[in-house]
């Protein structure tokens, strides 16, 4: 059987019922890749553990991330092991996880978030019936304000919004468990009313007239060109990561407001320390070194 044809056919109705749109995408990636590695189209009798980890390795040396190629290693793994309940592989491959680097999470400050705002502002043109410049701070300043995802965001009708209040439905975030209801500042709400929005309709808060795809390279070439960096840590979640910082910063639980179930989720991926670090540090606590440069002999 083919691995496609058992994605399609098996495990997205038992595994994936209810996930986003997403994961399908992503699984579809991995089978075009794991094809033009095979040379063919890829079977489920492939899932055995030397072709796996010759895949992965050839992913590695491609130079793709090493999450994503832990990602790649997860799906296969998910697969094969259905695969293996309904008595379609003999054995379960054992394929063991590559050492990951821990990164250090990095955020905006709020110096460059001022700066990014500003760029938003200067956006020409329209976005629909509505001014970019006036598009993209609102949304900004709403992703920057509630540390929502942008999927989720975009995807909240505009209905759910009753100044200062905004509740993004469980159906719209990532898991789709819970509601939300974030309150929004004055100065953001006064952002969303100058974008007159149908509140008596199910139209979306911020109506985009073209391809997700598109408003992520809007995003990019803005950051690129307010020069805050590149890269996909650069763009929406940038600012969720920003936020979720300077909440930890000021005192608040930026797991509670991430929806993260563990605060250790919070502090490996978004919690920037050069930020959210207040505490006493080795350079200014140990007792000081004389430093002085010596002349060479």
């Amino acid at each position: 059987m083919l691995l496609c044809e058992f994605f399609t056919n098996v495990y997205r109705p038992l595994r994936l019922r209810g996930k986003s749109a997403a994961s399908t995408r992503l699984y579809g990636c991995l089978f075009r890749s794991f094809d033009r590695f095979l040379l063919r189209r890829g079977e489920v009798s492939d899932l055995d553990d030397l072709t796996i980890a010759a895949y992965l390795e050839r992913r590695a040396a491609a130079g793709l991330s090493p999450y994503t190629v832990e990602r790649e290693r997860c799906g296969l793994l998910a697969l094969a092991r259905l695969a293996r309940e309904r008595n379609l592989l003999a054995t379960m491959p054992a394929c063991p996880q590559a050492a990951l680097p821990e990164r250090v999470p990095q955020a905006w400050t709020v110096e460059q978030l001022q700066t990014l705002i500003e760029a938003a502002r200067l956006q020409p043109g329209r976005i629909g019936a509505v001014a970019a410049c006036d598009f993209w701070p609102a949304l900004l300043l709403v992703l920057y304000e509630s540390g929502e995802r942008i999927s989720a965001i975009m995807d909240t009708p505009a209905a759910n919004y009753r100044r200062p209040h905004l509740l993004v439905p469980a159906e719209c975030r990532k898991g789709k468990k819970r509601d939300r209801v974030y309150q929004l500042s004055a100065g953001v709400c006064d952002l969303l009313d100058r974008l007159r929005l149908d509140t008596t309709g199910q139209g979306p808060l911020f109506p985009w007239p073209l391809s997700r795809t598109y408003l992520w390279g809007r995003m990019k070439r803005m950051v690129k060109g307010a020069g805050l960096g590149e890269g996909r840590g650069f763009r929406f979640h940038g600012v969720r990561r920003a936020a979720l910082s300077h909440f930890a910063a000021a005192g608040g639980d930026a797991a509670a407001m991430a929806d993260h179930a563990s605060p250790r989720t919070t502090a490996r991926w978004y919690l920037d320390p050069r930020i959210t670090d207040h505490g006493p540090r080795p350079c200014n606590v140990l007792p000081r070194i004389d430093a002085r440069i010596m002349p060479r002999q």
